[in-house]
């Protein structure tokens, strides 16, 4: 057999797996010449800071329960304790009182909004244009009080005066013996009788000489109601009163009385005083003014503030007025900034005169009567003991 030529095979490498190492040169040169790769991460260098690890937050603490390191740790919810429940009783509460006031005030709205449509519509053209804001210029305000028969018992002007946080109360006698436009001398209360509001308004201010800005006529049946839905009211009664009014017996006795509505109507406007001959329409007209300011007093006060709802309705038909709900609020609040107030009388002398009793006008002390309501002159004692005397007292 003949020799046959050998072929000669390529040797192989025997592969031991795993990372081949390259050589350093050539690892040198491929560091150098390797492409850029989006997204490639970036170790740090060896003699970089080690990165920082954000703490682990547990439900109670920074921490958690086991420290820096101890991550989130579930736990019981503590109790509440009785400062939380205080707190939320109050808020409550707040919220309670402050829902039943909005409605108040509504309920007022509404009732205020009737009185504007009650009022005599060609009474807001006697009245005076005002100055101002009422919370910077004096506001006066004729308070009338109808009786069931429709003739005004009682004729009052209140002056607001802010700038001189005073308060002046002017009571003008029904009787008074006064020119009445269009009907000559009368007594001053015909005025209403005559020609309503608009024609008292003239009335009043063509004799004293006063701006009169707003007004109120206030219904006597509408009264009881009112001082009823305030809880009562609280005057200082000076002397004692036996009378009778509207077939009752009725006593005062003297300080500080509470009084229902039927007996604030009753201590306004009773005119025979069974206890002192000398109480007169003069003396009458001074308790009418302490209910009036009581009744505000009341309707102001927190205890006021929270019976809207019940003062609301009480309130319907019981006044016609011109003023708005805004307004009326004016007026309380230079009200109860106040710190003077003064508490006057116009005066006269008694007479009888056609059948009537009537109260001739006392020129020279209505006057200076008129200069100390307007805060154009000092308080000075009556000219006269007389109970009918025209004067001014403080408070």
């Amino acid at each position: 057999m003949a020799d046959r030529p050998y072929k000669t095979y390529k040797t192989y490498k025997t592969y031991k797996g795993g990372r081949v190492r390259p050589e350093p040169e050539a690892a040198a040169s491929a560091a150098v010449a390797a492409p850029e790769r989006r997204g490639a991460i970036e170790l740090p260098s060896a003699d970089a800071p080690p990165p920082i690890e954000p703490p682990r937050l547990g439900r109670l603490g920074r921490f958690g329960r086991g420290g820096a390191s101890g991550g989130w740790t579930p736990t019981r919810r503590a109790p509440r304790g009785l400062r939380f429940w205080v707190k939320l009783g109050i808020a409550l509460a707040a919220l309670l009182v402050g829902l039943w006031l909005v409605l108040g005030l509504l309920a007022v709205r509404s009732s205020v909004s009737q009185a504007n449509e009650r009022l005599d519509p060609r009474a807001p053209a006697a009245l005076a244009a005002p100055d101002g804001s009422i919370l910077a210029v004096p506001t006066s305000v004729l308070v009338i009080g109808v009786d069931e028969n429709a003739n005004s018992d009682t004729l009052q002007v209140i002056r607001f005066d802010p700038g001189d946080s005073l308060v002046a109360t002017l009571s003008i006698p029904r009787d008074l013996r006064v020119p009445v436009p269009g009907y000559g001398e009368e007594k001053i209360n015909a005025a209403y009788a005559a020609g309503g509001a608009p024609l008292a308004l003239q009335t009043v201010q063509a004799y004293t000489g006063l701006e009169i800005d707003h007004v109120i006529v206030l219904d006597f049946d509408g009264l009881v109601g009112l001082v009823d839905a305030v809880g009562g009211i609280e005057v200082d009664n000076p002397k004692p009163i036996r009378s009778v009014f509207e077939g009752e017996m009725h006593k005062f006795p003297a300080g500080t009385i509470e009084l229902s509505g039927q007996e604030a109507l009753a201590y306004s406007r009773v005119r025979r005083n069974a206890l002192d001959p000398s109480d007169s329409d003069v003396s009458r007209g001074q308790r009418q003014q302490a209910v009036i300011r009581a009744l505000r007093e009341r309707l102001t006060s927190p205890g006021g503030v929270l019976r809207l709802r019940t003062v609301a309705g009480a309130l319907g038909g019981a006044f016609a007025t011109d003023l708005t709900l805004g307004e009326i609020g004016q007026l309380a609040w230079v009200d109860q900034r106040a710190s003077r107030r003064l508490r006057c009388n116009l005066g006269g002398t008694p007479a009888p005169l056609d059948g009537q009793d009537v109260l001739i006008p006392d020129g020279a002390g209505n006057r200076r009567v008129l200069g100390e309501f307007l805060g154009e002159q000092a308080v000075q004692p009556a000219a006269s003991r007389s109970i009918f005397a025209a004067r001014c007292r403080e408070g």
